[in-house]
């Protein structure tokens, strides 16, 4: 046995607090955690998928869903696409911000779905649809449908699906943006001059910022619209929508920076 296999072999793995939910299916398992007030999912023992306040439902946990929300002070939604169901908590931050906007919702997982239906609030009402697709499927040409924002956040229990970083993908989600509309990536790591996200973002998009959270996800904001606002304005209106979704965001709009491209 290698010292790696021994050192796992000494390490906990379970999930922290009380789990209330274990399922599985083809790509593995979903489990459900309580633990004081949260409520988590998680693909496995150790990574959280996604956390919810059992007395506040709709209010964003993580610092990478506020970062993602974000984007709404740039661009009131009244439609959005959120590509990855995870436990839901974009898609309740959503419909508290605005009832009455059209989410669709594409999760690979219909497993992922009917534990989120059971066990994270998820609102039932005509203006949400929960699709059992493949994302890159789904937002394939044709583009019969636009959206102001497009929320991507594809991942499994250890990775993100790399798939979200390709041209034809980047190229598909422009192609389904409304005038001024913004493609919202939840990425791994920074795209790095030489890399292929860089150079895609680069031909598809007229203006691209990022932000670092905390946990080191990068969250990615592009627009085909040339965008001429001062990057203080940006982070501005992206700070004052911390009121929308009842939680503090000044520190992560200072964080907000363009990608800018040589």
């Amino acid at each position: 046995m290698s010292l790696v296999d021994s050192l796992l072999r000494t390490l906990d793995f379970s999930p922290r607090g009380q789990v209330i939910a274990r399922e599985a299916d083809a790509w593995g398992e979903i489990i459900v955690s309580d633990h004081k007030d949260y409520r988590t999912l998680r693909f496995d023992g150790i990574c959280e998928q996604s956390k919810m306040s059992l007395s506040n439902p709709a209010q964003p946990i993580h610092n990478y869903i506020k970062a993602m929300l974000m984007a709404v002070a740039w661009q009131p939604p009244t439609s959005a696409l959120i590509l990855g169901l995870g436990g839901g908590s974009l898609l309740r931050a959503l419909h508290a911000l605005d009832p009455a906007m059209r989410l669709e919702v594409v999760e690979l997982r219909a497993a992922v779905i009917a534990v989120a239906r059971r066990y994270f609030t998820l609102p039932a009402t005509d203006t949400i649809s929960l699709r059992t697709a493949d994302a890159m499927d789904f937002v394939r040409p044709p583009a019969e449908t636009r959206y102001d924002l497009i929320f991507s956040d594809l991942y499994s229990a250890f990775a993100m699906d790399p798939q979200q970083g390709t041209q034809t993908f980047l190229e598909n989600c422009a192609a389904r943006l409304n005038d001024g509309g913004w493609l919202v990536l939840n990425y791994h790591d920074l795209p790095d001059e030489n890399s292929l996200l860089y150079h895609s973002l680069h031909r598809i998009f007229a203006t691209v910022l990022f932000c670092i959270a905390p946990s080191g996800n990068v969250i990615i904001y592009a627009t085909p619209a040339q965008v001429s606002l001062p990057l203080s304005t940006l982070r501005t209106l992206a700070a004052g929508s911390g009121e929308l979704f009842n939680c503090e965001l000044g520190y992560l709009s200072r964080k907000i920076e363009r990608l800018h491209f040589r």
